[in-house]
This record gives C-alpha cells, structure tokens and sequence, in this order.
C-alpha cells in the first residue's frame, strides 16, 4: 500500500505536468471550457433515422505538379463509383482551391470531375499582410479568374461561393502574417460568399472558443469576430455575415501512453493518422447539428490532398475508403440512420432547411437557398487528360 501510494504520488503529478505542457502548447485551452459544454449541452435525437451528411473540405492545393492533378481525374471516379449513400448517389468532393494559384490547367481538370458529377469547386485563397482594401482587390480579382473558368457562380447568375482560409488565418485571427484584414468576414459577404468552413483549426490561436457548432458569425472591426457567433437553431436564423460550419473535435481514450492515453480528432485526412472505423466513430460522435435538430448531423472531414503524394493517396487509398465503407455498413440502416454524400454547398442548404424544420427526404433541400453551379460544358484538359 505504501509502494502504490508512493507510486500515485509520483505519477499523478507528472501526468498533470504532462498535461498541462499540452493543454498550453497546443492551445487546447482555447476551446477546452467550449468542448466540456458543449458534452454538457449536447442533444441527440430520440428516435431514428438519423440523417448523417458526410462532405470533404479539401485544400486543394497542387501547385504545378500536374501529375497529381490528373491522378486525381483518373481515380477519384474509381473510388466513388464504390461508394454510394443511402439514395444512390457516390461519394461527394469539395475541392477548396487557392485562387493565389491561377493555374488554368489546374481548374480544367477540376471542371472535369465537377461536370462528371463527382462534387464542386469552392473558394479558398492565401494571403498576407493586408488591408482591408488590398484583401478585397486580391479576392475579386482571385473569384474573376474561376469565374472565368466556370466556377463561383450559381444557375441564377450571381456569385456565390463557399470560403476555407489559408493558414487557418480568417478574419486576422493570426495576425498580418497570415491575414492583416480585420473586416474579412463582411468582405466575404460582399462578394457573394454564404459559408465558411476554416475550422477547426487544432493547435492555432484561430480555432474559435466553441466547438461541434453551427453558428451566424458578425463581423465587428475586431479580429477573430467569428468567435462570437450565435448557434443557429430551430425556428432562428440570427443575423450575421456569414455561417460558421464547424468539423469535429473530439477527445477520445487512446491507449498509446505517448499521448497521455487522449487523443484529439479533428477531420484531418492526414497520412500520419491514418482514416478508419475508429475515426468515422468519433465522426459521428461528435453530433454537430443545428440546435434543436439532432436529427440532422453533419460530418466534414477535411485534408490537403494534392500538396503531397502522401496526402494525395490517403484520400484516394485504402485508409479512406475503409472508413467510408464502414459509415455505408453502420450508418446507413434506413432504420437508425441514413448516410448522404454531400458538398459544401448543400450542406449550407441543409442547415437552412434545418432551422426552418423541413422534414421529409433531405435531398429535396440540396438547393434549397443557393443555387445549383453553372459550370457549363466539360472541357478537356491540356496535355491528354482524361
């Protein structure tokens, strides 16, 4: 007894120690006191079916390595010609792709797959030590360049785009280096952007205090404005600027002692943690939804899937598709739950319906606020691709 309490004595300590050295280097207690309400005030649904929607926010950002970029036009359609949702349709994409890179190609190859049914195309956009009136220069002259290659505008003419920050930077939340604009999220909406999909952003001052949300976010000359968003729920679309659709962020027992026997899941497609079935669990487990529907739950992932081969063939390879295989087989019973390949896009049309209570086949809400794209013929991509 004495040996043990000597022991405990030891250890309990250290792994406070541990602990702590974590919880401050890696900014977790930015959202900590966030995540431990968010369990206390977490809703789910009293009876199935479920509505899971699952969407992949990709960073798209290939650069001028072509070769990845046409990978990508051959295998996707393979991988999603093996995975279908609870109403037929494969496996959906989102390639948020950086507009600092006006590489004409690139966007060929992604009309392509977009055309092909395979997802959509989505704003995203580096950029540093701005203001306010040079960001939104760089941003319209970045959204007339894939408009001109057919994307950002909507069926009824207007733009309209979805909106992922480089560097986790939104709102100058991580200073000039990585921003310098402190009225972004007006900017955003000036310009026809309706969502935005950073977060969250594990081990960065931006992840917002909150987590597993869905909130209005208002833009208020501040930095980092979104942090003070009001969920949305049913009945009540606060005004704001623009939604904030967050990923998960779970904390889960992990039995490797390196990491404290805790680990975080965040979404991230990433090649040093591998997808799979113990992932897509934390996936659904963390329930975000619109207040007051848990009926409806939104499940994103997020990568960078063309900045490296290793990045690149986690997304197209076999630890992905092993999770995706187990959401068909375990979350798509029709009884306790449904599973829906989605885009950016309609999942911000899904949460719309969702605070107006619409019930019945979400799949008549996929275009229920914002339009359906206009991106026209396919085209054929220099050089030979598919």
């Amino acid at each position: 007894m004495r040996v043990t309490a000597r022991v405990l004595a030891l250890v309990v300590p250290l792994y406070a120690a541990a602990w702590t050295y974590r919880i401050y280097s890696r900014v977790y207690y930015i959202w900590l006191p966030g995540y431990f309400h968010h369990l206390l005030n977490d809703e789910h649904a009293p009876r199935g079916p479920v509505h899971l929607f699952f969407y992949y926010t990709d960073h798209f950002e290939p650069g001028e390595h072509f070769d990845r970029v046409e990978h990508w036009v051959e295998e996707y359609p393979k991988l999603a010609a093996r995975h279908h949702d609870a109403d037929g349709r494969v496996v959906q994409h989102t390639w948020f792709y950086p507009a600092e890179q006006p590489i004409d190609r690139n966007l060929d190859a992604l009309h392509q797959l977009a055309a092909g049914g395979y997802g959509e195309v989505e704003l995203h956009l580096h950029h540093f030590y701005d203001t306010p009136q040079s960001a939104r220069a760089r941003f319209e002259q970045g959204i007339a360049w894939m408009q001109r290659n057919g994307f950002l505008k909507g069926t009824d003419g207007k733009t309209h785009f979805a909106f992922i920050h480089g560097n986790w930077g939104l709102d100058n939340s991580r200073g000039a280096k990585y921003c310098g604009n402190n009225m972004e999220l007006r900017m955003l909406h000036d310009l026809g952007c309706f969502a935005d999909y950073t977060f969250p952003s594990l081990w960065q001052v931006s992840q917002p205090s909150y987590v597993d949300a869905i909130t209005s976010v208002t833009d208020d000359a501040r930095n980092k404005s979104y942090d003070r968003g009001v969920p949305l729920r049913l009945g009540y679309y606060p005004p704001g600027d623009l939604v904030e659709i967050e990923g998960p962020l779970v904390i889960a027992p992990e039995p490797d002692p390196r990491r404290l026997f805790f680990d975080v899941e965040d979404g991230d497609i990433h090649p040093a943690v591998p997808a799979g079935p113990r992932r897509a669990i934390l996936w659904v487990r963390a329930n975000v939804h619109v207040r007051g529907r848990p009926d409806w739950v939104f499940i994103k992932v997020h990568g960078h899937a063309a900045s490296s081969d290793a990045d690149m063939n986690e997304t197209l390879g076999s630890h992905f598709e092993r999770a995706l295989s187990y959401l068909e087989t375990h979350y798509n019973d029709g009884r306790n739950y449904e599973l829906h390949y989605v885009t950016a896009r309609e999942v911000y049309n899904l949460v719309r319906a969702a605070v107006d209570g619409k019930r019945g086949s979400p799949r008549q809400y996929y275009n229920y606020v914002i339009p359906p794209y206009d991106i026209g013929k396919s085209r054929s991509m220099p050089g030979g691709g598919s």
